[in-house]
């Protein structure tokens, strides 16, 4: 019996979409994990010329770092791997992040307290976000660089602003305060010199640096205190904060700066604007009524009388208005003058009789 190989059906429409699919899912999962790793990166530091010598300049920037916030950047040696102990603080120089997280500054190199391997470190505010670079620096000794001990503890015993407001402040001058630190070692290790950074901010937010002075070394079970000049803009108003960093402690205290003299002066200045509007108003009304005749208090006002000399009403009406100006017009004052002598006041119901009486004149009447 001879047995005959059927050949294959070729797969369907079905099963070729199916293959398609998954071929396609897995290279777009391929995908996302290569570049899971670019996504996730942090702040970096960078340098122009990775080449440096001790009392040139060396031009860095940063990317990736938290806008506003303050980053110092520092030359170190022994890749930093003991923190500020290894970098040269003195020449160490603070820039503000922009709002694109970049930031740029120039400082001037010098020479570490640790040997090379040399790195340039940038050390973020009180966050303590870091990166770091690698920097030659001519004329440094090498050496392999040792590992990192334990960091120091250090407890802040006292942070507080003192400077009252001062005279010139209520109406606006810059608020001056005096930072008040005390710093203690309670390990038996000796701390170097950690650099103390302190910035203040408006509100809860303290991101705009203050120059501090220079650490000395701290002895363990020993304390230190330093007292850091703070100023704040003119016309501050409202509540400040005040903060820092030295090696692993934290501190942070606020002040209340109210300009009360200027407000008094605004509100002052208000209240007088108001004033001068009232008398204007009122010197306005009292022009008005000086304009206007006015009568003795309890005088009744002059009744016309009943008979007038013809001749000299004659002599009035001829003279008209007396002032040249208005031909053939008779003056009013004149004409109540004539009649009721020099009264302020004019019975009106009198004065209107009167000039009905003048319209029927005594020929018409006759007539």
């Amino acid at each position: 019996m001879t047995s005959r190989q059927v050949p294959a059906a070729p797969p369907g429409p079905a099963i070729r979409l199916t293959l398609a699919a998954v071929v396609l899912l897995t290279a777009a999962v391929l995908s996302v994990a290569g570049a899971g790793p670019a996504a996730a990166t942090g702040p970096s530091v960078t340098v122009d010329d990775p080449r440096a010598a001790p009392g040139l300049p060396v031009k860095a920037s940063g990317a990736g770092w938290q806008p506003g916030v303050t980053v110092q950047v520092e030359v170190c040696g022994g890749e930093a791997l003991h923190g500020s102990a290894d970098c040269d603080t003195l020449r160490a120089a603070v820039a503000l992040v922009a709002a694109d997280g970049t930031f740029r500054l120039t400082l001037i190199a010098g020479a570490p307290p640790a040997a090379c391997p040399c790195v340039l470190r940038a050390v973020a505010g009180q966050s303590g976000v870091r990166a770091q670079t690698p920097l030659t620096l001519a004329g440094a000794a090498d050496a392999a660089p040792t590992a990192p001990v334990p960091a120091v503890r250090v407890d802040v015993v006292a942070a507080a602003l003192s400077g009252g407001p001062r005279f010139a402040e209520l109406f606006g001058a810059p608020a001056h305060r005096t930072l008040t630190v005390t710093l203690r070692n309670p390990g038996d290790r000796p701390l170097g010199r950690a650099p103390l950074i302190v910035a203040w901010g408006p509100g809860g937010s303290a991101d705009l640096p203050v120059g501090t002075p220079l650490t000395a070394e701290l002895p363990p079970h020993a304390e230190q205190t330093y007292r850091i000049p703070v100023r704040l803009p003119a016309a501050a108003f409202g509540r400040y904060s005040v903060g820092g960093r030295y090696a692993s402690a934290e501190f942070a205290v606020s002040t209340d700066v109210y300009p009360w003299g200027l407000l008094g002066l605004a509100f002052l200045a208000a209240l007088l604007t108001v004033f001068t509007a009232a008398v204007a108003v009122r010197r306005g009304v009292e022009r008005r009524r000086a304009g206007r005749p006015s009568r003795a208090p309890g005088s009744a006002p002059a009744a016309l009388p009943a008979f007038v000399d013809a001749g000299r009403l004659a002599e009035v009406l001829a003279v008209g208005a007396g002032d040249g100006e208005h031909p053939g017009l008779v003056s009013t004052r004149a004409l109540v003058r004539e009649l009721a002598g020099d009264a302020a006041l004019v019975d009106f119901r009198a004065l209107r009789a009167f000039a009905d009486a003048l319209r029927a004149s005594p020929l018409e009447t006759e007539r």
